[in-house]
């Protein structure tokens, strides 16, 4: 089976992460591509040879001749998108955040499992190769029995003062709290557990157009966040996320791990440019590799990967291994289930929802209804 595939946007973001990771997959392609500006779309799809495009995805559904799509679209119009694909019976991978709240993210997820929809969610550092060596080394009792997380991803893509609707509540929803805090949710749950409160204190730190291109006013989201975690187990933790921080010579983003268990902790770096590391120290082994430099990643968890810069790493690995799109390719090939589906990307929303909710009550911690659900 070709699993025939529409995209929906035009963005950089579509031609670096889902055109090459499905150029010459052996399962699938993309046939159809979708776009609001009709010179760009065409010439996005000329650039990759595709056919088809249109520039109403109800048309693409309708009449693109597919069987799945994904959705890199603006935040508002990804349920609308998603649920008339499936409707459609089509399968879909979603980028996150899910939706603009968790009302619409269960209903998402809830009619992609009434319709047996092969589902998947873009939580793309799950797939890079440090990222998933401090996941091994947790559930390997590594350190113990975890007690305490850290982890923070800074980025410096807002520190212009151009109008960006990924701060516009009415168009995404929440602004980095759902855009990069909601990766840092679904790292922390994935590494330690449920979470069932949420603490958080944000802010709008860095002065930006008050008016839409069109001369509409908006209102501004969060450009900076510090979030508070308490995990069924036990554990507790922060999530620390800001689109105006500056990272460091030649720009760019910085996610880093902080893991604390009773025998040890793990450590773990990702700066974009050449540092990508993980850090083990155990308790009562003070020559171990966290004191003595970064514990060696496994060789299998860089198959064929460039690792001299972390921008190499990260296009490899979802444009030629079975990561994300390709890996929902496959199984839609297959008719299997993937991980992170939209039952995943609904959990990471309703923790966002706390963390507004928390965020606008002066940081009062929320419970997230999110009790008895198993990891994905």
């Amino acid at each position: 089976m070709t699993v025939r595939v529409g995209l929906v946007g035009t963005s950089w973001w579509a031609d670096i992460m889902y055109f090459p990771a499905l150029v010459e997959h052996p399962d699938g392609r993309v046939v159809a591509v979708c776009g609001r500006d009709e010179a760009r779309t065409a010439a996005s799809a000329e650039r990759w040879g595709i056919d088809a495009w249109f520039t109403d995805w109800r048309r693409m559904i309708d009449d693109g001749g597919i069987d799945a799509v994904i959705v890199a679209s603006r935040n508002d119009t990804h349920a609308p998108i998603t649920h008339a694909a499936i409707d459609a019976g089509l399968h879909v991978l979603c980028e996150k955040p899910i939706a603009l709240n968790a009302t619409e993210a269960d209903a998402m997820a809830e009619r992609a499992a009434a319709a047996g929809s092969i589902t998947m969610m873009a939580f793309t550092y799950r797939w890079m190769p440090t990222i998933r060596y401090v996941k091994r080394l947790l559930d390997e009792g590594a350190i113990g029995q975890p007690f305490l997380v850290d982890i923070c991803y800074l980025s410096d893509y807002a520190r212009h003062h151009d109008y960006l609707w990924r701060f516009d509540v009415e168009l995404a929803g929440s602004g980095v709290l759902g855009d990069l805090g909601s990766h840092c949710f679904d790292l922390a749950r994935w590494f330690l557990g449920e979470i069932d409160q949420v603490g958080a204190v944000t802010r709008h730190v860095h002065p930006r157009s008050e008016q839409r291109p069109d001369g509409s006013p908006y209102e501004h989201t969060d450009d900076t966040a510090l979030v508070t975690l308490q995990f069924e187990s036990g554990a507790i933790g922060t999530l620390r996320t800001s689109a105006v921080c500056w990272p460091g010579p030649g720009g760019g983003q910085a996610i880093s791990v902080a893991i604390h268990g009773t025998e040890g902790t793990i450590t773990s770096l990702i700066d974009w440019h050449t540092v990508q590391e993980v850090r083990l120290s155990r308790a009562g082994e003070p020559e171990s590799a966290g004191v003595a430099g970064p514990t060696p990643v496994p060789d299998e968890l860089w198959p064929g990967h460039r690792h001299e810069r972390v921008a190499d790493t990260y296009f490899t690995i979802f444009s030629a291994t079975d990561a994300m799109a390709r890996s929902w390719v496959a199984g839609i090939a297959a008719g299997r289930a993937v991980e992170p589906d939209l039952a995943v990307g609904a959990r990471i929303q309703r923790l966002v929802d706390a963390a507004v909710e928390s965020a606008a009550a002066g940081g009062v911690p929320v419970r997230t209804h999110v009790r008895g659900h198993p990891p994905g």
